[in-house]
């Protein structure tokens, strides 16, 4: 049975790890069988794939939000080759393209066992073009991450009825949200500064703890080397005055 959001206690978030990614959503999905939770399906690819044409019919409730600054939300999509050999793929998206930014990365099972790839993609725009719309949301110029997940090793030993298929955390990062963020950052105000100088300045003029405890150290000495002092006075004094006593 597949689990809807509306399920989902408040304060719980989709948040799986990559083996979690491969071996409960993306090779279920694969199979044809059951997903445990509800993941959209959508072409990231193809002339009109613009990621906020793609995105422009899901509701703000559907992105994890973070930081009021960038949005996530999981996919299914389906590949297409490039070649008639099939080995490159077509990753072209209305006026840009999803650029390959690392290596991919290899996904194990507890058993260690490799299961699947992940690589991350950044959408760069190459030209313009689309409706009115299209260039208002690319004005935003905000920027969009993708990591996809696909099946390999021992993934693909299963009986797969929809082996291209692959599954795309897509991270949106809103440079109007990301602006205002930064502005809302506290700033220490130049009286505090200037109270902090004053306190540095006041003191700079007091002794530092190892001159006071310095200071305190020579004092205790001079006191000691004056008692010592008069202890020898009253000494020669009393020997005088009992030698004086004695002559009489």
């Amino acid at each position: 049975m597949m689990m809807s959001s509306d399920m989902i206690p408040p304060g719980y978030r989709f948040r799986p790890t990559d083996e979690q990614l491969i071996n409960h959503y993306l090779l279920r999905r694969a199979m044809g069988l059951p997903i445990p939770w509800s993941i959209l399906e959508k072409d990231l690819y193809g002339e009109k794939a613009n990621p906020w044409d793609v995105f422009s019919d899901v509701s703000d409730s559907a992105w994890e939000i973070v930081k009021d600054v960038n949005r996530v939300i999981y996919v299914f999509t389906k590949l297409s080759k490039v070649n008639a050999e099939k080995t490159r793929i077509a990753r072209r998206a209305g006026c840009g393209t999803w650029d390959g930014q690392t290596t991919r990365k290899n996904i194990y099972n507890e058993s260690k066992e490799l299961i699947g790839f992940m690589k991350m993609f950044s959408f760069k725009v190459t030209k313009e073009g689309g409706s009115e719309d299209t260039r208002v949301q690319q004005d935003r110029n905000d920027h969009w991450i993708m990591h996809e997940y696909s099946l390999a090793g021992v993934s693909l030993q299963y009986e797969l009825k929809y082996k291209d298929y692959v599954i795309c955390k897509i991270t949106r990062t809103c440079k109007a949200n990301y602006q205002q963020f930064h502005q809302q950052q506290p700033i220490i105000p130049s009286s505090v500064n200037n109270s902090h100088d004053e306190t540095d300045s006041d003191n700079s003029k007091r002794p530092s703890a190892a001159q006071e405890e310095e200071e305190d150290s020579s004092s205790r000495r001079g006191e000691k080397k004056q008692k010592t002092t008069t202890t020898e006075e009253d000494h020669i004094l009393r020997i005088v005055k009992v030698w004086s006593i004695s002559m009489v």
